[in-house]
């Protein structure tokens, strides 16, 4: 079994020094509002993914007036031991993993899969598309490596076209068109890949996804989520050619996957608009739980947070829940009490009170 055995944060958000121990199964941490206890899983998360869910930046991580922060987890690996290292400082992410430094994100993800439930999950509904289009490159990331790559390479080269095309809009500067070119063919190369990663991806988690809705709801909803593509891939190129007068404009790419967005449906109508708060809940956390279904079947283990969302359910999705989730995989729970948790997570879980521990 995979799992995360301790934690020591130094420096990590209002934490100045904490060290937790863990169970393999359920890890339910209480404390009070601003205790630190999201923390502690936005830290377990970034140690599997390199990001948070919760910061837009990596400075947010670091204590006030702390240099740097850290985060160090011994971890039993299926028969081994290990253990993984992250920093953030102003130089960046770096992370290490049995003393060998990994170079780049793309040759580690994977190590273990991690799935967050938060009251953020929301902003899939009612935030912007840029919020959706995290949702996708996240998750499609921990599936496929290849999908990272190209969606690295995508928003490195870009950033390149941007400033070609801001240069070239600007009359007293002297712009490359043939850089323009080569750039636009590069762009839709890579722009394709994601595409058609994406594509494969919302074949997969919608008819997934639709049974979660049918289960939660108990037969009364029907959902789906309808990926929204900016521009056919096949057109990408053709769209770079004869739209340049728009972008010249616009001095920006309007088109390709950096603009795609999707929408979860619920009984057929867009959720945005149609969707009860009832509905909005039933709507994400099936989202979340078919994403379980589908990074559990892959290779790499799994790990579940789901940070304060169970006092915000009823018992029968919080029991969908703990259904897709117990005996499975490592979890870990945050809440400010035990007060509303299903009696049979209790019984089966490790209670850490984040104000006790060292």
């Amino acid at each position: 079994m995979f799992f995360i055995k301790s934690l020591v944060l130094q420096d990590f958000r209002c934490h100045r020094h904490k060290s937790l121990p863990f169970g393999n199964a359920a890890n339910i941490i209480i404390g009070k509002n601003a205790s630190g206890k999201t923390s502690v899983v936005e830290a377990i998360y970034c140690l599997a993914l390199g990001k948070s869910y919760k910061a837009t930046s990596a400075a947010e991580m670091i204590r006030k007036g702390a240099p740097f922060a850290t985060a160090k987890a011994e971890i039993a690996n299926r028969g081994r031991e290990d253990v993984l290292f992250l920093s953030i400082g102003a130089s960046g992410k770096k992370i290490v993993l049995n003393n060998k430094p990994i170079p780049r994100l793309s040759d580690y993800l994977g190590y273990f899969k991690v799935i967050a439930f938060s009251p953020e999950d929301y902003r899939l509904i009612k935030g912007t598309p840029g919020d959706r289009r995290n949702f996708m490159d996240v998750n499609i990331s921990q599936m496929s490596p290849g999908y990272l790559r190209s969606l690295i390479r995508y928003r490195k080269i870009l950033k390149q076209r941007n400033e070609v095309l801001k240069s070239l809009a600007d009359r007293s500067v002297r712009g490359d068109e043939d850089l323009l070119n080569i750039l636009s063919s590069q762009l839709a190369k890579e722009g394709r890949v994601i595409i058609n990663e994406r594509t494969k991806f919302f074949a997969g988690i919608n008819p997934i996804f639709s049974e979660r809705v049918k289960q939660i709801s108990a037969g009364a909803e029907r959902g789906d989520l309808n990926y929204i593509i900016n521009t056919d891939p096949h057109l990408l190129e053709q769209s770079y050619t004869r739209k340049r007068a728009s972008e010249l404009a616009a001095q920006t790419t309007l088109f390709g996957p950096h603009r795609d967005d999707f929408e979860m449906r619920i009984n057929g109508e867009a959720a945005a608009a149609f969707a009860s708060q009832g509905q909005q809940k039933t709507l994400c956390l099936a989202s979340k739980l078919a994403l379980v279904d589908m990074l559990a079947a892959g290779d790499s283990p799994l790990i579940a947070i789901l940070d304060d969302v169970f006092s915000e359910l009823d018992f029968n999705r919080q029991n969908q829940i703990l259904q897709a989730v117990d005996r499975k995989f490592q979890v870990f729970i945050t809440a400010t009490s035990v007060a509303g948790l299903a009696e049979g997570l209790l019984e089966r879980g490790k209670i850490i009170n984040i104000e006790e521990e060292e």
